[in-house]
């Protein structure tokens, strides 16, 4: 999986591809995955796979499923909040409570084996420093994804308010997760993206 990340990252920082959009990050990450195996006759994916029905979610659909193993599969979710053409920043706010409720529901699926899923995957690049840097987030502070931000064993994320919160309380798995920024540079005391985007260390989910 590492591998179909740092070779997609690399097409896009240094080979002239783009991503112009999260089903775009979807897309060239199978199709990067595929490669790294050699595109098995065995290798099945699917996009918006509906497998958080019985959660209390307004999304039920998983952005990525693939598997060579039916007994082992594999589950990932993306986020790319970008600039809008505008200029303007994207609702970060928002965009941080859903980064932290698609860890909680990654967590969900490995820790029940939904649907033989038995590995989770949450992958994000972002052109926007807001969610590299702490600053001064006074609006549901407790989603967090700076750089060095560390979620201990078990955490449990109270639930948020207003239309920016998550209005149920986000479980996390059993082992830390780490926020971990790559692909960055420090200009004063803030971090920015050095080339088109600052790129997250995957962060791998297990039971």
């Amino acid at each position: 999986m590492s591998e179909s990340f740092r070779r997609l990252r690399e097409n896009i920082e240094t080979r002239g591809s783009s991503i112009s959009s999260e089903a775009t990050f979807k897309f060239l990450f199978a199709w990067e995955l595929g490669r790294t195996l050699d595109f098995s006759r065995d290798y099945r994916f699917d996009f918006e796979y509906n497998v958080y029905s019985r959660l209390k979610t307004e999304d039920k659909f998983l952005d990525l499923l693939a598997y060579t193993d039916p007994t082992f599969k594999l589950a990932f979710e993306f986020k790319l909040p970008k600039k809008k053409t505008s200029g303007a920043p994207s609702p970060s706010t928002q965009t941080r409570a859903k980064i932290c409720s698609d860890i909680s529901r990654l967590t969900y699926l490995v820790r029940d084996k939904v649907d033989q899923i038995h590995l989770g995957y949450f992958l994000m690049a972002t052109d926007e420093g807001g969610y590299l840097n702490e600053g001064r987030k006074t609006s549901n502070p407790q989603y967090k994804t700076y750089q060095g931000t560390v979620y201990p064993a078990e955490t449990i994320i109270p639930e948020g308010t207003g239309s920016n919160g998550i209005p149920r309380k986000l479980s996390f798995p059993k082992h830390e997760v780490r926020f971990d920024w790559e692909g960055v540079d420090r200009i004063g005391d803030k971090l920015t993206p050095k080339g088109s985007f600052a790129w997250l260390k995957p962060i791998k989910l297990w039971a």
